[in-house]
């Protein structure tokens, strides 16, 4: 499955199973405001995230529960496992890719271990945001509630540019 591109937009596939709810009813208020970029913030069923299109791993954080990537477009993106996680120093994550590789949609990128996050009273919410999409884009959720991984879940179309002739 390849990362979409359409006239109509970009397409971005779910991360990891689970509850998609708006970026604004995320726990953390960095998230919620928008600071990071608009997105979703997702309630994992599962412990597995996969890349939600083609990318480039811009970074993995050394504490493995956050992953930045970008599309050929141009499109930055984060995926970010639960609240307060790093301070479990990467205690209970497996990252499977490292800066500079280029990834399939649909390729697993991340596990992480839910009760060790429980153990240390980290939220589950995973933050999955567009940080370069602020302005210029029009950012359309396609379904909320239960979502498989891999199902498309966003669609991020250019706004046209008017010009004055």
């Amino acid at each position: 499955m390849a990362a979409t591109s359409m006239e109509k937009g970009f397409l971005f596939g779910c991360p990891l199973a689970g509850e998609v709810i708006p970026i604004s009813q995320c726990s953390d208020p960095t998230f919620a405001q928008g600071i990071l970029g608009p997105g979703v913030v997702i309630q994992p069923q599962d412990c597995v995230v996969y890349a939600p299109a083609d990318a480039i791993v811009e970074f993995s954080l050394s504490t493995k529960h956050a992953l930045g990537m970008e599309t050929e477009a141009g499109i930055k993106f984060l995926i970010h496992v639960g609240m307060d996680t790093n301070r479990l120093q990467g205690k209970g994550f497996e990252i499977f890719v490292q800066t500079g590789d280029r990834v399939t949609r649909g390729q697993k990128v991340l596990a992480f271990d839910p009760a060790v996050m429980a153990d240390h009273q980290c939220a589950l919410d995973t933050p999955f945001v567009f940080c370069n999409c602020k302005e210029g884009w029009e950012v359309d959720l396609l379904k909320t509630g239960f979502v498989p991984a891999g199902e498309d879940l966003l669609r991020l179309t250019p706004l046209q540019k008017t010009s004055s002739s």
